[in-house]
């Protein structure tokens, strides 16, 4: 490890092969607990074999987030030099983000592509600019800005509070005031460049905070902010369809590696269960609103197209009038799918938290296997262990929400 740890690159591949062959023992376990094909013995050497590449991912993570590792001391002569490169040439050159939205290959393009795929480099640069929004929107090929930023924040590589104060930043930059374009002749920008640097910025945003999105409600305290400014983030993000469809897919995960490693204390983990059980609230509730408001939005548009007709002076006699106003209203009226969202996304919405009150459950099964409150799959648990496993199942599917949504759309 200690020679490993003098070459980060090698460091952080070999965090990814760890993680790669747990998630493959994961799999071949839980096969082994089914029907006919459990096998307790094959099933303990497996669990074996997984605890002592937990614990080698621990030593090497540490490693990885350890200040020996930092930036002064940086093993890396390029990334140093692209660094200082990036902040001079964006302080000194004010139009880089009308470049960006021409088209055509900046020299953002060319510092981030030199360090994107690196998880340490991409990290460092990220921590280290002066100028973050040339690193969100200063690139023409947003292939690299995803790699970037994704790199950066792998959960595999990153801590909760590194990834936290990279996010944090970067949620900030993509919905607060943008000084730093506001000022420029709009001649100088391509406003169709603009719009979809802006759209597809906001798709790459959904995939980098899919993973820690538990982070922005139920466990905010990990990255010391409130719950209520991290919603407000994590709502902004769904309003885009291809982020909120990266959020959704992402929360099942979230909560299996939230659930995974829990504290010995008893309370602590009721707490943290509590904790991501309120966050799978928050981010199902935010994804049924915004696919109703996105029809909501997408029948205003039909109805404002249907409209544009009875806006032209025809000339015609009243009667005729107020025959295609009627016309143009029932037309509307028939086309209208909020209210069958509404319904369709609660049912959606049903599934979804008692899909993932399972995959909660497995989790804190296999936390009690790992942590030796539980020796062998095969055993029966203990009172409490059951006691415990029924309140994450009842907190993540709540059964008075259920009854409360089957009423509304009943009503």
């Amino acid at each position: 490890m200690s020679r490993l740890a003098c070459d980060p690159q090698r460091l952080a591949d070999l965090a990814r092969i760890l993680r790669s062959a747990q998630n493959e023992i994961e799999l071949q376990i839980r096969l082994t607990e089914i029907g006919d094909l459990a096998i307790p013995q094959v099933h303990s050497y497996l669990q074996q074999s997984l605890n002592l590449l937990e614990h080698q991912e621990t030593r090497v993570r540490k490693v990885l987030n350890s200040s020996f590792l930092n930036l002064t001391n940086s093993y890396s002569l390029s990334f140093n030099s692209t660094a200082y490169l990036l902040n001079r040439w964006v302080a000194h050159h004010q139009a880089w983000w009308s470049d960006a939205t021409h088209g055509e290959q900046t020299r953002i393009d060319v510092f981030i592509s030199t360090v994107a795929a690196d998880p340490i480099d991409a990290g460092r640069l990220i921590d280290s600019t002066n100028f973050l929004a040339p690193l969100i929107y200063g690139s023409h090929d947003l292939g690299v800005v995803r790699t970037l930023w994704l790199s950066a924040t792998d959960p595999q590589t990153t801590s909760v509070s590194t990834a936290g104060d990279r996010i944090k930043r970067l949620v900030e930059t993509v919905f607060g005031d943008h000084e730093w374009h506001t000022a420029m002749a709009p001649s100088w920008v391509d406003i169709h460049e603009q719009s979809r640097l802006r759209r597809e910025i906001r798709e790459i945003l959904g995939e980098i905070i899919s993973p820690w999105q538990l982070q922005f409600s139920g466990l905010a305290s990990e990255w010391n902010w409130s719950s209520e400014t991290g919603v407000h983030y994590l709502k902004k993000a769904t309003e885009s369809a291809d982020a909120a469809s990266s959020i959704s897919q992402g929360l099942g995960m979230a909560v299996y590696r939230n659930m995974s490693d829990l504290p010995n204390n008893e309370i602590e983990r009721r707490q943290r269960i509590d904790a991501v059980a309120f966050s799978v609230g928050v981010s199902t509730e935010l994804l049924r609103q915004a696919k109703v408001q996105q029809a909501r939005m997408d029948s205003h548009h039909l109805a404002t197209l249907l409209a544009i007709p009875t806006l032209v002076p025809l000339k015609l006699p009243w009667p005729s009038s107020l025959v295609i106003n009627k016309t143009h209203s029932l037309v509307a009226g028939q086309l209208d799918t909020t209210s069958e969202t509404e319904i369709s996304s609660s049912l959606e919405m049903l599934q979804q938290r008692s899909a993932l009150a399972s995959v909660a459950y497995m989790a804190v099964f296999n936390a009690a296997i790992t942590s030796g409150r539980l020796e062998n799959v095969n055993d029966d648990p203990s009172a409490e262990l059951r006691l415990e496993l029924q309140h994450t199942v009842d907190s993540l599917d709540n059964s008075t929400a259920r009854g409360q949504i089957l009423a509304d759309i009943i009503d």
